[in-house]
């Protein structure tokens, strides 16, 4: 079964909860003073099924000036709305304000409803329903058709369906929902042994029974226990159907309209962003820079400032592009619309799009900030995607995160990015969390590194490589880049790790004149000093006629060759005495079975200061093993 949201729209008192009352059946005035006084006041809702077996939900709005937040909360999320006139007063204020709500949302599929018409005169009836169709003209309702009705009598209500039906078919040409669950709540109460219930339309996909979400600005996770849509239980909820959902986790009283659930991996929230706005002509005023407004999206309302960016103030009727620094948070994705009062909530000043749900604060007129905020509004699919990569602090994004962007069915996005892989824009990260970087960005970094350290080697050739968070600190890259990078890099063997060392795959440790020297020198000492080598200060006392610094960068530089091994704190010993000693000893175990400390003293003819290092470091080379006061072969380390 197909299903679609309308929503009524009107001056009060023109009929429309009664309009929705003689097509349902249903009274959407629940509240006691809603009764009473004969107005709408909450969002009602109500629902029924067309000729053609379509289910239609209709938001039931207040026309009341004093309830336009409720008004803009059933308008968000409406696939089509009846504009109601009272056939005998005509257009009226609330009519032209929701009419400009309307218009500023995009709603383009609607019907003018001329209502009460049991009331005028076929002559006067004919006037109003023209000066109600020339209202229409240059929004996006123009055109509409129109039905006239009576809810006493019944005049009309059976076109009025067919009429429904019609727009109906015409409105699923044009899909108006993306591919991000959202629920924006409008009602939240709670029910004796079920717990809290929120009610709103469903955005943008499928929520389903058992599921968890975020409410979001809170943060609060929450299990969803029942679904209800159109008050039948179901065990899902699909983009554009009226949705209850009975949570568990969460109370009635942290629960407000407003708020907002979603998937947890779409539940970051944002107080800057870039907009489109379009200014009614028919604010009073200009729009000055800095000016505290109300922003409503979805159901939430939270108060702004306005930073105009290449103006002090904007005149009515103009658009403009500027940036909103809300104070609560709130989730929006790219292309959400908005509506924006002034804080007295006396006027609509206008209404636009989100360009950049998570924008950074831009220096004012400069060509930077225009040539920005042009790029980013006149921006297809792919360039958004390349534009907040090429703009991310990060070098590698979370491709989830892109979806604020891109908020379309999973399929779409995927393919987008697999084109934009193939075409050689775009590098896909494989791994626990897909992440995704700029082909051009990720080429320059690696050039980058290589240079970097090509500097480091010619600066250092003595050192084995650059330490590699000095060399990430060096490039400005974040953790997660620079690993991808590095990653990469080693791959394609153009680099190589050496513990917390990277190095040129290419790179050779070259001595100097001196340092050549230095390391005939060095070596000699050391195999002439076999066992019992000197400390580094003895080393480079010895050698006095050189620098110490060069001294011993070039003794560790050797030791990077792998010419020495150190045994003990500042004790070293030259690879070929130590193969050497090391024959000696495994020959001495393999007739003798046992040595003790004493005896591989007098076997290395050495002192206890060395004897000990180089038996404890045989151990934990596994070559011998102790036991108590003396030493044996591992066993796989005897001769078979």
């Amino acid at each position: 079964m197909r299903h679609v949201i309308m929503g009524t729209a009107g001056h009060v008192d023109h009929g429309k909860s009664a309009l929705i009352h003689a097509l349902t059946g249903i009274e959407t005035d629940r509240l006691k003073e809603e009764k009473e006084r004969g107005l709408s006041i909450e969002l009602g809702f109500a629902y029924f099924d067309l000729p053609d077996g379509s289910r239609a939900g209709i938001v039931d709005v207040p026309g009341h000036e004093r309830f336009i937040r409720n008004m803009l909360s059933g308008a968000y999320g409406m696939d089509m709305v009846l504009l109601v006139v009272d056939a005998k007063e005509g257009v009226q204020e609330q009519t032209l304000e929701h009419l400009e709500i309307l218009d500023l949302l995009g709603i383009s599929t609607g019907i003018l409803v001329m209502t009460k018409v049991d009331l005028v005169t076929p002559d006067q009836l004919g006037e109003s329903a023209e000066m109600s169709q020339e209202m229409l003209v240059g929004t996006t309702l123009e055109g509409s058709p129109t039905v006239h009705v009576s809810a006493v009598t019944g005049e009309g209500l059976d076109e009025l369906k067919r009429t429904i039906v019609a727009c109906v078919n015409t409105e699923a040409q044009t899909e108006r929902h993306n591919g991000i669950p959202r629920l924006y709540v409008d009602r939240a109460f709670s029910m004796t042994g079920f717990g809290a219930v929120v009610t709103g339309t469903l955005m943008g996909g499928t929520i389903q029974r058992e599921q968890r979400l975020v409410m979001l600005p809170q943060g609060q996770e929450a299990r969803v226990r029942g679904v209800q849509v159109h008050n039948e239980q179901a065990e899902n909820a699909q983009s554009g159907q009226r949705t209850a959902l009975n949570l568990s986790g969460i109370t009635k009283d942290e629960i407000e309209r407003g708020n907002v659930l979603c998937p947890s991996g779409f539940s970051e929230v944002t107080d800057n962003i870039d907009v489109s706005l379009n200014i009614l002509s028919s604010f009073p005023r200009m729009l000055e820079h800095w000016t505290r407004l109300r922003f409503y999206l979805g159901t939430s309302e939270t108060f702004c400032r306005a930073i105009l960016l290449m103006d002090e103030a904007v005149l009515p009727g103009d658009s403009t592009q500027l940036q909103l620094r809300l104070e609560t948070p709130i989730l929006t994705f790219k292309g959400d619309r908005f509506i924006v009062r002034d804080f007295s909530a006396q006027y609509t000043i206008g209404g636009g799009r989100v360009i950049n749900p998570f924008a950074p604060r831009h220096k004012r007129f400069t060509e930077e900030t225009l040539g920005t905020l042009t790029v980013w509004e006149g921006a297809d699919d792919a360039e958004v995607v390349k534009l907040v990569l090429a703009q991310s602090r990060d070098l590698c994004v979370p491709e989830e995160f892109l979806h604020y962007y891109l908020p379309f069915a999973d399929a779409d996005f995927r393919a987008l990015l697999k084109d934009l892989e193939e075409s050689q824009e775009i590098v896909r990260w494989r791994g626990g969390t897909p992440l995704v970087s700029a082909m051009d960005r990720t080429k320059q970094v690696q050039a980058n590194l290589i240079d970097t350290l090509g500097n480091f080697h010619a600066d250092q050739p003595l050192a084995p490589g650059q330490n590699t968070s000095q060399l990430r600190l060096q490039l400005g890259l974040d953790e997660i880049g620079f690993e991808k990078i590095v990653d990469q890099l080693i791959r394609q063997k153009e680099i190589v790790t050496d513990g917390n060392l990277l190095r040129l795959a290419s790179h050779q440790i070259q001595f100097s004149g001196e340092e050549e020297d230095i390391k005939e020198k060095v070596e000699g000492i050391f195999l002439d000093a076999g066992i019992n080598t000197p400390a580094m200060n003895e080393l480079t006392a010895q050698l006095s006629e050189y620098p110490p610094q060069s001294v011993q960068q070039t003794f560790y530089a050797l030791m990077n060759l792998g010419r020495f091994i150190r045994i003990g704190d500042d004790l070293f010993i030259h690879i070929q005495m130590f193969d050497a000693i090391v024959n000696s000893l495994t020959d001495y175990l393999e007739k003798n079975d046992i040595i003790t400390v004493a005896e591989f003293r007098e076997l290395a003819q050495t002192s206890r200061k060395y004897a000990v290092p180089f038996l404890e470091y045989c151990d934990g080379q596994g070559l011998t093993i102790r036991e108590g006061n003396h030493r044996r072969l591992r066993k796989s380390q005897r001769q078979v």
